[in-house]
Formats: C-alpha cells, sequence, structure tokens
C-alpha cells in the first residue's frame, strides 16, 4: 500500500472512530456508509378525544410523520392516537425532549386545531409524530404535513389534505376532495364522486384517480412534463383538445368535477 493511500485510510478511521466517540452510531449497509448522530430513544402514546359539533372542522397539522383518518363511529366525536418518537444523543436526552415536544391545541365549540410542536435548538436528533384519527362523517377535514403523508381510509367527509416531502394516499372516499403535495404523489380510490368533485394536484409525483364506472363528472387533467392516460373502459367522451399533456371529458353525461394536474409526473384514471 502506498503511502498516501495509508494516509487516507488513517484519516478515513480517525473520522469514524472520532464520531463514535461523540455518541454517532456509524452504520454500513447497501446504499454504503450512513451516520446516524442520534443513538438514543424515546417514544410514548398521546390520545385525546374531542367533541365537534355537526358542519363543524377538524384540523391537524403535523411536523415529520404520517397522519391516517378513517371513519369514526360516535357521531360528534373525534378520537386522536398519536405514536411520538424522539431520537437524541443519548436515552436520558431524548426523554427530556419527548417531554417538550407540544400538541397545541385549540378547541371551540365547532373547530379543533391540533399541530405538532418541537422545542427549538435542541441539537441533534429528530422527532416522528404518527397521527391515527377517527372522525364523524358530519365535520370537515383539514390535514396537513410536512415530511409524511396523509392516509384517508373509507370517509365520506369534506377533506382538504396537503403534504410536503410525502403522499396523499386514500380509499373509499366519497365526499369532496382536495389534494395538493409537494414532492410526492396523489393516488385517489372514490367509493362515489360527490356533487363537488374532487381537486387533485401535485409538484414532483403522479396523479392517480380511480373512479366508479358508473360516476357522471366532467373531467380536466393538465401535465407539464409527463402524460395524461385514462381506461378505455371507463367511455370517456372527449369534449375539447386532447394532447399527450390536456384532456378535457366527460363520463357519463358529466357531473361532479374532476381537476387534476402535475407538474413533473403523469395523470392515470381507471375504473372500478
Amino acid at each position: 500500500m502506498s503511502r498516501s493511500a495509508r494516509t487516507s485510510l488513517l484519516v478515513a478511521w480517525l473520522a469514524v472512530a472520532g464520531l463514535a466517540a461523540g455518541g454517532c452510531d456509524v452504520r454500513a449497509g447497501e446504499g454504503g456508509f450512513s451516520i446516524d448522530v442520534a443513538s438514543g430513544r424515546a417514544s410514548d402514546e398521546w390520545k385525546k378525544t374531542y367533541t365537534v359539533a355537526a358542519g363543524g372542522r377538524f384540523e391537524i397539522k403535523n411536523t415529520n410523520g404520517t397522519v391516517t383518518i378513517e371513519q369514526g363511529t360516535d357521531e360528534g366525536t373525534v378520537d386522536v392516537r398519536a405514536e411520538r418518537i424522539v431520537k437524541a444523543s443519548s436515552d436520558e436526552a431524548a426523554q427530556g425532549i419527548l417531554k417538550q415536544l407540544e400538541m397545541h391545541e385549540e378547541v371551540t365549540p365547532d373547530a379543533v386545531r391540533l399541530e405538532t410542536r418541537a422545542p427549538k435548538n435542541w441539537g441533534r436528533g429528530g422527532h416522528e409524530v404518527r397521527y391515527f384519527i377517527k372522525v364523524p362523517k358530519s365535520i370537515r377535514v383539514d390535514a396537513r404535513t410536512t415530511n409524511g403523508g396523509v392516509r384517508l381510509n373509507g370517509i365520506a367527509n369534506e377533506v382538504s389534505a396537503s403534504s410536503v416531502n410525502g403522499g396523499i394516499k386514500g380509499e373509499g372516499l366519497s365526499g369532496h376532495i382536495d389534494a395538493n403535495t409537494t414532492n410526492g404523489g396523489v393516488d385517489i380510490g372514490l367509493a362515489s364522486l360527490s356533487d363537488a368533485g374532487v381537486t387533485l394536484e401535485t409538484v414532483n409525483g403522479g396523479v392517480q384517480l380511480q373512479l366508479p364506472r358508473t360516476a357522471k363528472a366532467d373531467i380536466s387533467a393538465r401535465v407539464v412534463n409527463g402524460g395524461v392516460n385514462v381506461d378505455d373502459e371507463l367511455g370517456l367522451k372527449q369534449t375539447g383538445e386532447k394532447s399527450r399533456r390536456r384532456l378535457d371529458g366527460q363520463l357519463n353525461g358529466g357531473g361532479g368535477r374532476v381537476e387534476l394536474s402535475t407538474t413533473n409526473g403523469g395523470i392515470h384514471i381507471t375504473g372500478r
């Protein structure tokens, strides 16, 4: 081994040794070396139940973690369960930070706003909060997350969902859906299409929409860098100019408005 190679190896070894001595966790895997500066961990579970009047609103804002929402059984009651995970330089440090992780609440009879707030300037480490929420049919839902996704399961509510660095996925939905992402895809399956329609938009991601074959819809789809594809089985009737990046059409004579758009990605509409 040459002198320069021995020197490079020594420098690399000293760097790894120094990181290890400083409490870092160095791992080697298929993707190469990764350095996790947070070897300590703490977690807990947070639960809360809210009562929201019919026609009211429930809003959830999260950072670092997913938000999963499904239909509840108790009319007027919103049930929230959150799995909270903190990583820091040691278990003791993680426990201390976990105690400072705030679940900020703003509650009125017809509206609830819940937001994850982490302490500032807490050094090495990070946090993740995974929300599992059950909502009654009678309220509007607003779900926003950064560095995480939104999952909507079998709900009939009017929903506004947004994500940065994460996708939005819904299945068995029947209310008005307004979903947008940045750096993530949108994948929505409808049990039925409401008169209020659906708006799905993403930047740097694809849009997939599954519609009932009997749905009555006016469809507008737009892409900048990508293509639009509609399954032939839906029998879409073209109503305007059609191109690879633009499509306007009707299903079953028209009805609810369906607006789909993406900047970097494709759009695919299928039937069920």
